[in-house]
C-alpha cells in the first residue's frame, strides 16, 4: 500500500440505527477525488483503484473505473489456513490480492485484464476451497436490483 494515504468512509447504505459506512484506504488527489488502494468488503460498486468523489453523507461516485472486479466472498467460519491458500492461489493465477477480512467477509481485488472466463475457474477453485460462493460487486448497473444482471459498460466489453 502507498506511504502517502487516508482513511476515508464511504456510505455502504442504512440499517435500523441509521447510515453504514466503510471505512477505506485512499489516496486523495489535487482535485479532491480519491483513489481508493483496496477494494469493499461492504460497499457496491467500487473497487481497488477506482477514482471517486465522495459527498458530505459519504456517498461515492465513480469518476473512473480503475481496472479491477471487486469480488466478495460471505464466510461464517473463517479458516485463516484456508484464506492463506486462497490468496496464494489469487496472487499466482490472477495477480489479484485480498484487501480486507472482516466480519465474514473477504474482498478480493483482480485485474480486468485477466478477464471473466480466466477469472470465474480461478474463483470456482477458490470457491471450492472456502465453502462459499462469490459475488462480482462492481460489474452490474443496478447494484440494488438482485435479479437485474446487466453489466456496467466497461465489464459489458470483456470476455464472457
Amino acid at each position: 500500500m502507498e506511504d502517502n494515504f487516508s482513511i476515508i468512509k464511504i456510505l455502504a447504505g442504512h440499517n435500523k440505527n441509521g447510515p453504514v459506512h466503510e471505512e477505506l484506504p485512499a489516496k486523495q488527489l489535487d482535485d479532491g477525488a480519491y483513489r481508493l488502494l483496496a477494494s469493499p468488503g461492504l460497499v457496491l460498486g467500487l473497487a481497488k483503484n477506482d477514482l471517486i468523489s465522495l459527498n458530505q453523507e459519504g456517498e461515492a461516485r465513480l469518476l473512473r473505473h480503475g481496472g479491477n472486479f471487486c469480488i466478495q466472498i460471505y464466510l461464517e467460519n473463517p479458516d485463516q489456513a484456508k484464506i492463506s491458500k486462497a490468496a496464494e492461489i489469487i496472487d499466482s493465477k490472477l495477480s489479484g490480492t485480498i484487501d480486507g477480512t472482516g466480519g465474514g467477509v473477504i474482498a478480493f481485488s483482480v485485474p480486468i485484464s485477466n478477464g471473466f472466463q480466466k477469472t470465474n475457474d480461478t474463483f470456482d477453485q477458490i470457491s471450492s476451497l472456502l465453502g462459499s460462493e462469490y459475488y462480482y460487486t462492481n460489474v452490474y448497473k443496478n447494484l440494488g436490483g438482485i435479479n437485474d444482471e446487466t453489466l456496467t459498460d466497461w465489464a459489458e466489453q470483456l470476455d464472457t
